[in-house]
């Protein structure tokens, strides 16, 4: 899916002369999705060592918006094509997609800075979608619930062996030095791995099935935003809950406790809690109940999962019922959400540079602001907001996304050559201490 800066979209089936049609509630969420991803990664450390609450708030959550929203994008830019039976010019069209964002992730990847790259595990996500691609959504999203309950515990055992958090951090082209850890790492042992990932790129193919279908009709788009916002509260809402019954009123806690005295039953539920790095701690079953983000777990699945579809359904309303000089207004934040790649590898150099420049004067004074404060990311936030006014004055996409949308193109002509199955049915409608940094910083 492509975009101007005007926040008009482009369905986008790899082809062109394809009819542009406005759903900017989409652009609203990506640039929700950017904010917050700058939030965590760049207003994490307090001086008294804490968190700042906007980014504990976030952590998990804004990248999970971004997924369920790659997702949403496969359904747009495939549409066309899987419903005029060109079945394989869409899946090309989607490697070529996959592809190009590995090239770029893994370029990324070999730039300093404390910032984990998410784009080539994304890539790899963007493969494992091809064969979903004419699943109708009413049998694709039981798969993305029975997968969400059955990968955490296949996680954990695949992880039990590792001795520090994860194998992969931002992959980079230096990992092919050794190509079996590497592919291991973006598939189960890194911080964003595909097996987690996938569950949120088939949430937003049905999520973006469903958009298409009433997105000629703004009462109606209005009131599906409404309906997932709705549907995914209650679905954050019903996993804490779970996830706290089974700490607490089953006893998980204090199981966990037992199982390592050596934390005591302060620190247990203090990890049990805490973030991590793409898998739930090993040894014991009832780390499976955390509810904590980048654990990989059902339950933190499931919040992450209802806080996208709450966030995207609040920006689909919102989008739906904008006047046109609202929109105008609201021009720069719809064109830097519809140019999240561009924004998104901006933000990660900015932060690098200025990390590896901090990393050369000693901190006596404290963690410096130029690392993690309220300022920094205000900075960048701004600095978003002005690509996008650019992109909008000017009217063009992003140059990361016009090089990511040419590449599909040239893929999907790979695909004319084939002979495809007939035009695929109807998907269906989706249902209603220190101050010191760590050494890396996650992807909201």
């Amino acid at each position: 899916m492509t975009s101007s800066g005007t926040g008009e979209r482009t369905v986008d089936d790899g082809s062109r002369g394809t009819r542009a049609a406005r759903i900017v509630g989409i652009d609203y969420a990506r640039f929700l999705a950017l904010a917050g991803m700058m939030a965590t990664h760049l207003w994490t450390w307090q001086p008294d060592g804490g968190t700042p609450a906007l980014s504990a708030a976030l952590q998990g959550k804004a990248a999970a918006l971004f997924a369920v929203l790659a997702g949403v994008g496969i359904a747009l830019s495939t549409r066309r094509a899987v419903a005029e039976g060109r079945v394989s010019s869409a899946r090309w069209a989607v490697f070529g997609r996959g592809l190009a964002l590995l090239v770029i992730g893994l370029t990324l990847g070999l730039f300093p800075g404390s910032i984990l790259v998410i784009l080539a595990y994304y890539a790899l996500t963007f493969w494992a979608m091809i064969p979903f691609l004419r699943v109708p959504s009413r049998v694709l999203l039981p798969i993305a619930v029975g997968w969400a309950l059955v990968w955490p515990p296949l996680l954990q055992l695949a992880r039990a062996e590792l001795v520090v958090p994860f194998e992969v951090g931002s992959a980079s082209w230096l990992d092919f030095e050794d190509p079996l850890r590497l592919v291991r790492g973006l598939l189960v042992t890194g911080v964003y791995p595909v097996g987690t990932w996938l569950v949120y790129t088939m949430v937003g193919l049905v999520v973006g099935r469903a958009v298409l279908a009433v997105v000629a009709e703004p009462a109606r788009l209005r009131a599906l935003g409404i309906r997932l916002a709705v549907i995914g509260a209650g679905l954050a809402a019903v996993a804490v809950s779970l996830s706290w019954l089974l700490a607490v009123g089953f006893g998980g806690l204090e199981r966990l406790a037992e199982a390592r005295p050596e934390l005591g039953a302060a620190g247990v539920a203090e990890q049990f809690l805490a973030e991590q790095f793409g898998g739930p701690p090993g040894g014991s079953l009832w780390w499976l109940a955390s509810p904590a983000p980048h654990t990989g777990t059902s339950f933190d699945l499931a919040i992450t999962c209802g806080t996208s579809l709450l966030a995207l359904g609040l920006c689909l309303a919102l989008g739906a019922i904008l006047g046109p000089r609202t929109r105008l207004v609201l021009a720069p934040i719809g064109a830097a959400g519809g140019a999240p790649l561009t924004v998104y590898t901006a933000h990660v150099l900015a932060a690098g540079l200025v990390d590896a420049l901090a990393s050369l004067e000693p901190w006596d004074d404290g963690l410096p602001w130029q690392v993690s404060s309220l300022q920094l990311w205000l900075l960048h936030v701004a600095g978003a907001l002005l690509i996008g006014l650019v992109l909008a004055l000017l009217g063009r996409r992003g140059p990361l996304e016009a090089v990511v949308a040419w590449v599909a193109r040239r893929f999907a002509r790979l695909g004319k050559g084939e002979a495809d199955a007939a035009p695929a049915a109807p998907s269906g409608d989706a249902p209603p201490g220190d101050v010191q940094p760590g050494p890396r910083r996650l992807d909201g």
